[in-house]
């Protein structure tokens, strides 16, 4: 099974920052989403080709590289390709690369994948606030590797 991650949100949380005002204002880095982390060294562990898909620039790759070889993570040995759309949609990519499982934290990034494919995974807490009556972010994940 050929099975997706995006990064940022997704393998590496960062959490929200609001000024006092209640806006916001920045994000920090807090590691990884211990919620994705295991289902992601689970399927490297099952033999799946793992792959990373981000909406990143590749001249990020020593970062991602980084955390992806990071002691609590130890997981880049197990990753076929990481592939940065360079800002652009990952749906061409993911199709393209026969992906059978994608786990994302956007869910405009899983509109139009054929059913089953995408899998929303809920970012860090912080993100989950409300804000003018609206709420920011209600997501669930959904973990079935």
């Amino acid at each position: 099974m050929k099975i997706s991650f995006d990064f940022d949100d997704t393998l590496l949380w960062k959490r929200a920052v609001f000024d006092e005002n209640g806006e916001f204002d920045d994000v920090e880095i807090v590691g990884a989403n211990p919620r994705v982390l295991p289902i992601l060294k689970r399927a490297i562990s099952q033999k799946h080709e793992v792959y990373i898909i981000t909406s990143r620039l590749s001249l990020t790759l020593p970062e991602v590289e980084y955390w992806l070889g990071h002691e609590q993570w130890k997981v880049l040995d197990g990753i076929k390709e990481i592939i940065f759309t360079e800002g652009r949609p990952k749906q061409p990519t993911l199709i393209e690369k026969g992906i059978d499982r994608h786990y994302d934290d956007d869910p405009e990034e899983l509109v139009g994948l054929p059913e089953g494919m995408g899998v929303l995974v809920s970012p860090h807490p912080s993100w989950l606030r409300e804000s003018r009556g609206e709420l920011m972010i209600r997501e669930m994940i959904r973990s079935v590797v």
